[in-house]
């Protein structure tokens, strides 16, 4: 009997070939699925870094905002302006691109630059929001016919009127007195520090978080990060054996003749007048370094005298009446103690209808 070499028949060559050649496809289709995935990932750190560089040298022309800082950290995105010198950073949740503040550029350019983010978002399908927002910065928004909501107030300490002396620091000063007979001590540690003082900084974070019920956030603030605070000048509490309380981390402010810090931390069993400590320490540091105002952050929630429309009004019942905003009162009554501005700050959009998704975006883009 004859038989047929089967890898020479032309039906059963062909089917060879073709399978082979769908496997072929095949995996050079899913290589290529695999390429697009990775490579994003692989260029992202080179192209936000160049981004990122770009963006300090802006900050370091235009810079002028105590939460510049923040708009260098990794969790930003950024849009540089195609016709002027400036960029905007952002985050993008839901439907909504949410700016830090607003443009890093010359003021007379701030509208242009606006305007063009406005155009960019709208070609992705995104609308605009800015958080943080400067009550001096509300006219370039008006004139872009943008909708406004109070959502607290900056409080700032003018350095040259603040003295330890008189009736009103009495509390302050029993407090320091008391931590001094104590043998605690507060100290200035100017940067780099090393892996054992960073991992004390640690143990006093990781406490804090656990035992107040915190959660860290970002986007207008920072969290423990140990790269950033390595290069950082750190202010510390400690007992009289040497275990660190308290620390305060003090993070580069692009508003000319101003200082601040980011991080405020203790353990459980600090002292009650450890965070006076700290803050009174990073007076006489700012001081040392002929600064001319201290800012101590937003206090959320507050300082919503007479509310301009409905959502402020129900801002400032919440903020009285909800027992889960009782810790911005705390807040605010802490800062009292030192402040002698108090700035406005808002969250800008576009209509009213935007306030329905606003808050739950902006929730997820504080989340690390």
């Amino acid at each position: 009997m004859l038989v047929e070499d089967d890898s020479l028949h032309p039906v059963t060559r062909f089917g060879a070939e073709f399978t082979w050649l769908l496997r072929t496809l095949g995996f050079i289709t899913w290589g290529f699925l695999l390429f697009t995935l990775i490579k994003p990932h692989l260029n992202r750190q080179t192209v936000h870094a160049s981004y990122k560089e770009k963006a300090k040298f802006l900050l370091n022309e235009f810079g002028n905002s105590c939460t510049d800082y923040f708009k260098l950290y990794k969790d930003k995105l950024y849009f540089f302006s195609d016709v002027h010198e400036g960029f905007i950073a952002y985050k993008i949740a839901g439907s909504f691109a949410i700016v830090l503040e607003e443009p890093v550029c010359s003021e007379e350019n701030k509208i242009e630059v606006l305007k063009e983010f406005d155009r960019h978002c709208r070609k992705m399908g995104l609308k605009t929001a800015f958080y943080r927002v400067d009550e001096n910065s509300i006219p370039w928004f008006n004139q872009l016919k943008k909708s406004k909501l109070m959502i607290g107030q900056e409080a700032i300490l003018e350095l040259k009127s603040f003295s330890l002396d008189g009736r009103d620091r009495k509390s302050l000063r029993n407090g320091l007195n008391s931590l001094q007979k104590k043998g605690f001590s507060v100290t200035i540690h100017p940067a780099p520090h090393n892996e054992i003082f960073i991992s004390q900084l640690r143990k006093v974070s990781d406490e804090w978080l656990e035992n107040f019920q915190k959660e860290e956030l970002i986007f207008s603030q920072g969290m423990f990060d140990e790269r950033e605070l390595k290069q950082q000048d750190i202010i510390t509490l400690a007992d009289e054996q040497g275990n660190m309380q308290a620390f305060l981390n003090i993070i580069p402010d692009y508003a000319e003749d101003e200082c601040t810090y980011d991080l405020i931390r203790k353990t459980n069993d600090a002292p009650g007048a450890a965070m006076d400590a700290l803050i009174l320490k990073l007076i006489e540091y700012a001081k040392t370094k002929d600064k001319l105002f201290l800012n101590l952050g937003m206090v959320p929630m507050t300082g919503i005298t007479q509310p301009g429309n409905t959502a402020e009004q129900i801002i400032k019942l919440a903020a009285r009446k909800i027992k889960r905003f009782k810790h911005y009162r705390g807040l605010r009554e802490f800062k009292e103690k030192y402040a002698t501005i108090w700035e406005n700050k808002y969250l800008i959009y576009d209509n009213d209808f935007d306030l329905f998704q606003l808050p739950i975006a902006i929730n997820n883009i504080m989340k690390p």
